[in-house]
């Protein structure tokens, strides 16, 4: 292929990445909606471990964040290269 050629490639496959890169944050909100509605069902049932669930939950939502975050900051990078 020309040089040309492959420049516009890359610029598209960098495009296709960052694009797949959304998805990993559709998958994030997923697992976070799915912690937070199992601890509501989990306290609903049984009101008395609130605090021992609440505490998972927040620890799973936290984990589960960083994973957006690092999908982000792969994101950007890959704007500005």
């Amino acid at each position: 292929m020309e040089p040309e050629t492959m420049k516009y490639f890359a610029e598209g496959m960098k495009y296709l990445s960052i694009g797949l890169i959304s998805l990993v944050m559709l998958g994030v909100a997923k697992g976070v909606a799915e912690i937070w509605s199992t601890v509501i069902t989990s306290v609903g049932r049984n009101p008395e471990v609130k605090n021992d669930v609440s505490l998972f939950a927040w620890g799973g939502a936290a984990i589960t964040e960083a994973i957006a975050l690092y999908a982000l900051g792969l994101a950007i990078i890959l704007i500005y290269l």
